[in-house]
């Protein structure tokens, strides 16, 4: 293998409609170079010429650094001299020089511990620039360039490099001319550039903690392929997903209890989806092809809820203009469902547990008994053994319902299942309103698998649906979710900077006028907590994703 068999360009990947490019799992990011140039003259202005020709080198080791580890992990076969090729190749693509060795000034053995070169950067933007805002130099000013040459050559090399510029056109040279070798082999005139931060360390740091979150996040991914492809095979009951222990113990239930004519009592939090699995009971059930009917008693006025269980006669009451049959009559031979059982009156209580105990019941204002033959499935949020103690639900009624009880896990208990509904409303909204969205991108993901879901189930369809509604790009992202998710922190907590308060802090970032500086020091202050940051600028966590973005520092 060797460079010019290489064609980098099919390497990055560019995904416009998301504002991306990508080097194997390494975000790339285009410069203008009129802009780096701008930057430059604000650093001499603002640091001084020592401390800008540091930032500028450091840069660019960290650059060098991470795209020479791209492409060894990308070409893990090559050899070290191919790997000291490709950097080269790579930052001629990225538009900044041409590299031009001089091959009987140099040589590379890197098994026999030689590495010597001396080459030469053509059309240099650093020289460019310098001169067009500077005019000429008296020392030589492609800081950057250096800074990724000993990057590159240090990660393909697999131990510390020297680079340095001896000539360069900002000089007046005819091109820019430096000399690379190992540290130990040549003075390092340049260490105090390179001082300032401990760059191996941190690149080190980020891409251990990049490689390590996107392992864990394709673990779990693989285990919902997993999962999703049991669902597919049948692992699922009339609509309802999951593939949690406590969800399968709930499914195996409704199995057993579908065809037994029994009550059911299902328990679970608002927005768990006792409903759906109450029409499961149902279609299992020898009633599937009678009436189910669903009734919130939660909604009833209580002065009302008698009439509209069991129906009343014309002028029983007034307003009663004609005749109506109540909720039990008009589910004869069918299945009840009586959600938020919990919230009924005593008084209500009483007549549907004869109308279970005796199969019929009587409509206000008349005599007439009237049979009916209906299955009652209840459902509730609430603590019934509590309600029963406290006297506000009828003891007899609650063993009555619960001959079978089938308990929902929150949604926040049931381990990966909230990721497998996310791609389950994705598709039926993605149908709904007409899109393609192929999916949640990784941050996203994380987001939906670490919040802790109060609403359930309910509140899941609702932000995916948002979600589709709001998302422009191919795949949605933290922005697109309410911004209530996306600002609740995922797990414990990290901490400001010690050294400060939050209030200090604050004051801090309030003297900032530059918006740009003011998030980079917000999320230096929250050590790279976006959450936290947040709090510190006094904005939504939604709102500083997007800044992040339109900004470039994300």
């Amino acid at each position: 293998m060797n460079g010019d068999g290489i064609d980098l360009e099919k390497l990055l990947v560019f995904n416009p409609k998301e504002g991306t490019i990508y080097l194997q799992d390494y975000r790339m990011v285009m410069f203008s170079a009129c802009a780096l140039g701008v930057l430059r003259r604000e650093l001499v202005d603002t640091l001084g010429w020592a401390r800008a020709r540091g930032l500028f080198k450091r840069f660019g080791y960290a650059s060098g650094l991470v795209d020479g580890r791209a492409l060894i992990e990308r070409f893990p076969d090559a050899s070290r001299e191919d790997q000291m090729v490709f950097g080269p190749l790579l930052h001629a693509l990225e538009g900044a020089t041409r590299m031009r060795r001089i091959p009987e000034r140099s040589r590379v053995d890197l098994e026999q511990n030689v590495f010597h070169v001396e080459a030469v950067w053509e059309n240099s933007y650093e020289a460019e620039q310098h001169i067009a805002l500077f005019g000429p130099a008296d020392e030589p000013v492609c800081w950057g360039l250096a800074g990724y040459a000993r990057g590159h050559s240090t990660a393909a090399a697999g131990r510390p490099t020297h680079v340095k510029e001896v000539a360069c056109r900002a000089m007046g040279h005819n091109a820019c001319f430096f000399i690379a070798d190992f540290v130990e082999n040549v003075p390092d005139e340049d260490a105090d550039d390179y001082r300032a931060v401990h760059l191996p360390e941190v690149v080190r740091t980020l891409e251990a903690t990049l490689k390590r979150s996107r392992q864990e996040l394709a673990d779990r991914e693989a285990r919902i392929d997993e999962l999703n492809a049991k669902l597919r095979g049948g692992a699922h009951l009339e609509g309802i997903l999951g593939t949690s222990a406590a969800m399968c113990r709930a499914l195996e239930t409704v199995k057993l209890v579908a065809p037994v004519d029994s009550t059911v009592l299902i328990l679970g939090e608002s927005g768990t989806g006792k409903e759906l699995l109450a029409r499961a009971v149902h279609k299992l059930s020898e009633r599937q092809e009678e009436t189910f009917l669903p009734v919130n008693c939660a909604v009833l006025p209580e002065n009302l809820q008698e009439a509209e269980l069991f129906g009343y006669a014309r002028g029983a009451f007034s307003g009663a203009v004609q005749a109506r049959p109540g909720f039990f009559e008009s589910a004869d031979n069918g299945t009840l469902f009586l959600d938020e059982i919990g919230d009924l009156s005593l008084s209500a209580q009483t007549k549907i547990l004869r109308a279970l105990q005796e199969g019929e019941v009587k409509r206000i204002g008349e005599t007439k008994i009237r049979k009916v033959n209906v299955r009652i499935i209840a459902a509730t949020h609430r603590d019934l053994d509590a309600m029963v103690k406290e006297g506000t639900f009828r003891e007899d009624l609650y063993y009555r319902l619960e001959v079978v009880t089938i308990r929902l896990p929150p949604l926040r208990d049931r381990e990966n299942d909230a990721l497998i509904l996310a791609d389950h409303f994705l598709a039926e909204y993605n149908e709904r309103f007409k899109k393609k969205i192929r999916g949640f991108d990784h941050q996203a993901r994380r987001i939906l698998a670490n919040y802790r879901w109060p609403g359930n189930v309910r509140e899941l369809r609702h932000a995916v649906e948002r979600a589709v509604i709001m998302a422009t790009g191919r795949t949605i992202s933290p922005a697109d979710l309410p911004e209530r998710i996306i600002e609740t922190p995922a797990g414990p907590a990290l901490s400001f900077n010690a050294s400060l308060s939050a209030e200090t802090a604050a004051a801090e970032l309030a003297a900032v006028e530059d918006e740009a500086t003011r998030i980079r020091r917000a999320l230096d202050l929250a050590q790279g907590n976006k959450t936290h940051a947040a709090k510190l600028l006094g904005i939504g966590r939604s709102t500083l994703w997007r800044k992040l973005n339109q900004t470039g520092l994300n």
